[in-house]
């Protein structure tokens, strides 16, 4: 699962925060969660793309994770 290349410390977990989708049939599911830390404090954050080709119906998923400064922490393509 896409969650598995996450870089996650012990004790951080994530957080859904908002989905919508793009595209002019809606074929690309956008989905943001925070990183919060075992006391509640958000310590980056994460946006899930879900994409559907309209042509031959290929799908890729990708994840983003960033630190609270905005440096990249993974990029990876699940799928």
């Amino acid at each position: 699962m896409w969650q598995e290349r996450l870089k996650l410390q012990e004790g951080e977990s994530l957080r859904f925060d908002s989905s919508h989708s793009k595209g002019s049939h809606g074929q690309e599911d956008i989905e943001t969660y925070s990183i919060v830390n075992l006391k509640g404090e958000i310590v980056g954050s994460v946006v899930l793309r879900d994409h559907t080709a309209l042509n031959g119906f290929g799908r890729t998923i990708s994840v983003i994770q960033k630190d609270t400064a905005g440096n990249t922490i993974v990029i990876a393509e699940c799928g």
